[in-house]
């Protein structure tokens, strides 16, 4: 038996596990701007989670009001949660691109290990973030240009630099200026006359940068793909979006014809940050792969030596 306190002790502790599940719940859907909401917001799933421990407390208590409202909460996460392991893909027939997106931190990743990583995984498109010019000598010398002898790129100083490198031809390159970290697209020009259009952006974080500024930048990189015309063809979008899906701002990207490709095959969250703080795992998956007028065939986040980021690399079949 327990003690009378000890019942109500539990019951507290189970109505406080409730109260952090709604606070994740709320978070994830609202559109919020502030600093410390938004990086809340990054922890809405953990957050969440609580309301199961709300309902194994009340439940042993048998506080059944409490129960009914912890399981209540609890549903509702994994109403949000759950789909994101089920795949929702459709028949696709057309040619394949492996895709892998780096954010390298600023230009420190091991340049010989990422360019193996290219080789081994057949990569035929790879989009980095933080690409400085002395990362852009390293990764040359490592020989990148013998498996994608295509590149456009802009590197830049600290986080600022932004490159594709491809294994077919690139044209229509533009460089988006009014992003304060480098935004680029392309056309991957394919083989027997299939394209693609790419596009790699890296918003600038919430924190510590000004919050309005991300928003902005998320909304910027909303209506530059909602421009591009669905009768265009294929559209692949990668990147670090500084933002989850329980952002707001990260779920208007890819409600419509953009789907997150990690979606697509119920790949789940697929945590790339911060990778740098062993023994602990990425907790937050903010690097993205999103596709339009393509279908994925497989997702999975890969190390990347040297970084605080995870990779992320994607096999898409064009069409669909």
């Amino acid at each position: 038996m327990i003690a009378t306190w000890g019942v109500r002790a539990l019951i507290a502790l189970g109505w406080l596990a409730v109260l952090v599940g709604v606070f994740g719940v709320v978070l994830r859907f609202l559109d919020v701007q502030n600093q410390r909401l938004l990086v809340l917001a990054s922890a809405a799933p953990y957050l969440m989670a609580a309301a199961a421990v709300g309902v194994l407390l009340l439940g042993i208590t048998r506080h059944w009001i409490g129960f009914a409202v912890a399981l209540t909460v609890a549903a509702v996460a994994t109403l949000s949660q759950g789909p994101l392991y089920v795949a929702n893909s459709v028949p696709a027939s057309g040619p394949e691109l492996t895709v892998m997106q780096a954010n390298i931190w600023l230009g420190n990743a091991d340049a010989d290990s990422l360019v193996r990583q290219v080789r081994d995984r057949d990569v035929d498109v790879l989009t980095v973030d933080e690409l400085t010019p002395e990362a852009v000598d390293r990764l040359a010398a490592a020989g990148i240009e013998s498996t994608l002898p295509y590149s456009f790129l802009m590197p830049g100083g600290g986080g600022e630099g932004t490159g594709i490198w491809s294994r077919y031809p690139l044209t229509d390159k533009v460089h988006h200026s009014e992003f304060v970290l480098s935004a680029l697209s392309a056309r991957v020009e394919l083989p027997d006359g299939a394209s693609t259009a790419l596009y790699a952006f890296h918003p600038v974080p919430p924190w510590p940068s000004d919050p309005s500024l991300w928003s902005r930048e998320m909304d910027r990189i909303k209506a530059i793909l909602d421009a591009v015309p669905a009768d265009s063809g294929p559209v692949i979008v990668s990147g670090d979006f500084n933002s989850t899906r329980d952002h707001v701002k990260y779920r208007n990207l890819v409600t419509g014809r953009y789907r997150d490709a990690a979606d697509q095959v119920g790949a789940g969250i697929q945590n790339t940050y911060p990778a740098d703080r062993q023994p602990f795992p990425p907790m937050i998956a903010i690097d993205h792969i999103v596709t339009s007028g393509a279908q994925a065939q497989s997702v999975e986040s890969v190390v990347l030596t040297g970084s605080d980021h995870r990779g992320l690399v994607a096999r898409i079949t064009l069409g669909g």
